[in-house]
């Protein structure tokens, strides 16, 4: 047995290689379906506490200073001369006093720029009043989904009120175009160029907010490294590694020398730091007995509680058992189901202020 309650990703995939009896050939379609379970299927069973992340989002104020002058038909804009703006404009939008539509604008010069459509109708602008503003902000990286009943958070009178995200029917229902003191709703718009998620933020704010952002997060693919050689001392810390690129995985991750055993009889080291391709350190020693040389595995380990451990074995084996009348299949599904219903009802009724009314709850009977 693993001498980890938590195991890393390398050792998930050969047990469930083992149970699901594929061979060797098939691991890297296993790795792939172990991940899919890992990054989806169960991120999609509940907002999980564990993949809760949180960030802060600042607003930025409207500019409505001076005037602006623009032609029916055309998309120059001139401002005041004596109002100057940015490069960092372009993007935002802008609204001009008297023309209902919003129209996407590109800086040009200090003052001025175009917009996008033409101005609409058959009234110039000439030395109107304008606001330009930015209503659309980027998400964290990782960002996967608002929780339910939860997200952006605006604070008033010290308390937070989450900002409800509107479907597309509830926006065109309840979008106002100018910038207001107080945003009201929100609404995931799409993906930046780096394809990370984008807000709306509805109104446009007329000023600068933090906002507080709860969100459900991606979780990354687990990974593992097996590129190279390397050398241990018995009873020391330091690996040296030849032919290896240790700086592709990350601290807190495990490394495994393949000479001693794999699968159940895997002795994992957790890593407390990497300095190079080829110089790591574990964060504990090395066994005592004997200094070794050779192959090695370098695996991550599933950012979720141990608890959720057998939910990707099983989950993984319904996936890979093709016939629809073998035991594993129905004992995989069961068993996953099991996992996930019990985990959802932990989170969902255990608190700890509750009082322990079950005896199998005592830590005292536990002992």
């Amino acid at each position: 047995m693993s001498n980890l309650r938590l195991l890393p990703f390398s050792e998930i995939v050969e047990v469930v290689l083992d149970k699901s009896r594929n061979n060797a050939d098939s691991k890297q379609r296993i790795r792939g379906v172990v991940n899919e379970v890992y990054t989806l299927d169960i991120p999609k069973e509940y907002d999980w506490s564990f993949l809760k992340a949180s960030s802060a989002i600042s607003t930025i104020a409207e500019h409505k200073s001076g005037f602006a002058s623009v032609t029916t038909q055309n998309t120059a804009v001139v401002l005041q001369s004596s109002n100057t703006i940015s490069a960092a404009y372009t993007g935002r939008k802008i609204k001009f006093n008297g023309n209902a539509n919003i129209y996407d604008f590109t800086f040009s010069q200090s003052t001025g720029g175009t917009v996008s459509p033409a101005l609409s109708g058959i009234t110039n602008v000439s030395t109107g009043g304008y606001t330009i503003f930015q209503n659309i902000y980027t998400l964290p990286a990782d960002f996967d989904r608002f929780p339910v009943n939860g997200g952006l958070l605006f604070y008033s009178a010290g308390q937070p009120r989450p900002l409800p995200e509107l479907l597309d029917d509830d926006y065109y229902e309840q979008a106002i175009a100018s910038p207001t003191s107080t945003p009201e709703n929100c609404r995931l718009v799409g993906y930046d160029t780096m394809g990370v998620r984008q807000f709306e933020v509805l109104p446009p704010p007329s000023q600068v907010y933090i906002l507080l952002n709860e969100y459900i997060k991606v979780l990354p693919p687990m990974s593992e490294n097996t590129m190279g050689t390397v050398v241990i001392t018995s009873n020391q810390t330091a690996v040296t590694g030849t032919g290896t690129i240790f700086t592709q995985m990350n601290t807190g991750d495990y490394l495994r020398f393949d000479a001693f055993g794999k699968g159940a009889d895997s002795v994992w080291y957790q890593i407390n730091a990497i300095s190079s391709d080829t110089n790591l350190t574990l964060a504990a020693n090395f066994r005592k007995d004997s200094s070794v040389s050779g192959s090695f595995t370098i695996s991550s380990a599933p950012r979720m509680p141990y608890r959720f451990q057998d939910a990707l074995i099983y989950g993984s084996l319904r996936k890979l058992l093709p016939d629809e009348k073998d035991p594993m299949l129905a004992y995989a599904d069961k068993e996953y189901t099991k996992i996930i219903v019990y985990n959802k009802n932990l989170e969902q009724s255990r608190h700890a202020k509750d009082d322990v009314e079950l005896i199998a709850e005592n830590y005292q009977y536990r002992r």
